[in-house]
């Protein structure tokens, strides 16, 4: 029997998009305490497989967050913030890829757009600590965006290039599974705005990432998500776009109704 091209091209692609699980992760950045992260591993979020939920506070929250998942048998994922691109030695104030671990991480935050603009975080150093949270066995969510003068001037596919080159590098190099990164694109102009990216530009973006990874190991298991002024009322449009498979969520995460009216419905 003959089935259109068309037909088995898109039959592929809705098969390869449920393979991969949607991953929700909440970024406290400098925020939070022992009693909110009491409240969060206290609620019983949904339990389908379907989809990861990753909450990521600040590093001297990490074992305590830890041990009350593990106290009410949640189904919330640990993650860090940041991690140094050293493995150890004397750098004060650093924190391993090994450390994060050990502190119960399963993923780490990098090259987020604070990091970038307030800590000069270039490229390639973003690309050195993906290494090291791989070594460690922690999955490295690897931010990337532009600013609005780069989207002003046309230049964001451009700029999401250069950042990727030298993770796609490492990945190569070290014949490194795309199964174990997630891409997070975070528009710097959208980020704590009230302007975040139309589901249509995120798309866009997304699907440049997808296309530009598809040389690298297992590229189609390649998780990529949306970051910048996600809410409730923009996350289920964001979330229907075909290469957008999750979200990193700032001001959202800080408040449990509001992450909860993230989820996606299943």
């Amino acid at each position: 029997m003959y089935v259109p091209v068309a037909l088995v091209t898109i039959a592929t692609r809705f098969w390869v998009m449920h393979m991969r699980k949607c991953l929700i992760a909440g970024n406290w950045k400098l925020n939070g305490d022992h009693a909110l992260c009491d409240q969060f591993a206290s609620t019983v979020f949904p339990t389908d497989s379907s989809f990861d939920i990753v909450i990521c506070p600040p590093a001297t929250l990490l074992q305590s967050m830890q041990q009350l998942i593990k106290k009410h048998s949640s189904c919330l994922r640990l993650g860090g913030q940041d991690v140094s691109v050293e493995s150890q030695g004397a750098f004060t104030g650093e924190i391993s890829a090994k450390m994060l671990h050990e502190a119960g991480a399963q993923y780490g935050i990098i090259g987020h757009s604070e990091r970038r603009a307030y800590f000069a975080e270039t490229n390639e150093k973003v690309a050195i600590k993906m290494a090291q949270l791989l070594a460690a066995n922690v999955s490295p969510i690897v931010c990337v965006g532009e600013s609005r003068a780069a989207r002003d001037q046309q230049q964001t596919l451009a700029v999401i290039e250069a950042q990727l080159s030298p993770i796609k590098a490492v990945l190569q190099q070290q014949a490194l599974s795309c199964s174990q990164i997630v891409i997070g694109y975070e528009p710097l102009w959208a980020v704590g705005s009230d302007q975040p990216a139309s589901p249509e530009q995120a798309q866009q973006v997304h699907q440049f990432i997808r296309e530009s990874m598809a040389d690298v190991p297992d590229a189609e298991a390649l998780r990529i998500i949306y970051g910048g002024s996600v809410t409730a009322d923009n996350s289920a449009a964001l979330l229907a776009m075909p290469d957008i498979d999750g979200a990193l969520v700032g001001g959202a995460a800080l408040n449990i109704d509001s992450f909860l009216g993230l989820l996606p419905v299943v």
